[in-house]
């Protein structure tokens, strides 16, 4: 792969961002930081300290999504192989992009390869392998997450879509099944983009010599009501989307079992927020309110 365009959304990751950028300079032909309507000042020390990076700032955050999307409207212009995926608490490891983009090389019906991903304050955990989605479910999650790394996964090359967070996609790939879908906003959008993809005929692999430590959640730790929100409304709309009859059904189960729990948070100040982002995701599905949540936005 000749040319590789990194596509790094950015939402306050102004104590982070460095370090990201960093690790990527060696490896990539251009980076593309797209600032989601940061409000700590990533925007501007990006533009004053990494003026080699490709920076586009908007006034309001556009979610995972259309910032990934975005980027690849910017990218077209240099005629990028393939276009990395980072997130901006994601640090590559040096020659990770180059084993992700060999693997890419070596099977021509690969239309996405995934790192191996470690969380950084866990040394050796497994913060993710690739994707896996389960259609009877309706459920989608990173293998191995929590785990210690001992090499289970490290023969298992075959995932069933890549990681939003450290995944190399390839160019073609990307015309050929189209961009992220921006109903997601954040979560769910690269599984629901590698099942896509998977039915177009590409398939997902894991290099697990690339590695990757992630942080993970970075973006939303501060507010785990916002988290709750999106990965209960984008659950149902994924399931929707790609999963079984059954599927559907245990989706909807469950997130049911989930709602009836809600009232016995509501009297406590402190856990009421939470008990709202249940309750607004499910409202927002059955209305067909996706992109950016109004209230957890």
């Amino acid at each position: 792969m000749k040319c590789v365009v990194a596509a790094v959304p950015a939402w306050n990751a102004r104590d982070r961002i460095a370090e990201v950028l960093d690790a990527l300079a060696e490896q990539v032909t251009a980076t593309v930081v797209v600032d989601n309507g940061s409000t700590d000042g990533t925007a501007d020390w990006v533009a004053a300290n990494r003026p080699s990076a490709i920076l586009l700032r908007h006034d309001q955050n556009l979610g995972f999504s259309a910032a990934v999307n975005r980027a690849i409207d910017q990218a077209a212009s240099l005629r990028p192989d393939a276009l990395l995926l980072v997130n901006d608490d994601a640090v590559f490891a040096p020659g990770a992009v180059d084993l992700l983009a060999g693997a890419l090389d070596r099977e021509a019906r690969a239309g996405a390869v995934s790192a191996k991903m470690l969380y950084r304050d866990r040394p050796g955990v497994i913060n993710g392998t690739g994707g896996f989605f389960d259609a009877s479910r309706g459920w989608a999650a990173l293998r191995g997450e929590g785990e210690p790394d001992s090499g289970q996964y490290d023969d298992q090359l075959l995932v069933d879509y890549p990681s939003g967070a450290a995944s190399l996609l390839r160019w073609a790939a990307l015309l050929d099944v189209g961009p992220f879908d921006e109903d997601y906003f954040l979560y769910f959008e690269d599984t629901d983009w590698g099942l896509r993809s998977r039915a177009s005929g590409w398939l997902t692999l894991y290099e697990p010599r690339a590695v990757v430590t992630h942080e993970g959640s970075a973006g939303t730790a501060a507010d785990p009501a916002r988290r709750r929100y999106y990965n209960v409304r984008n659950r149902l709309l994924l399931a929707s989307r790609h999963a079984t009859l059954r599927g559907r059904c245990v989706a909807w189960a469950e997130t049911l079992c989930l709602l009836a729990k809600q009232p016995l948070r509501w009297p406590y100040q402190h856990r009421r927020r939470d008990a709202e982002a249940v309750f607004l995701g499910v409202q927002d599905h059955l209305r067909g309110r996706y992109g950016r949540g109004a209230v957890f936005g």
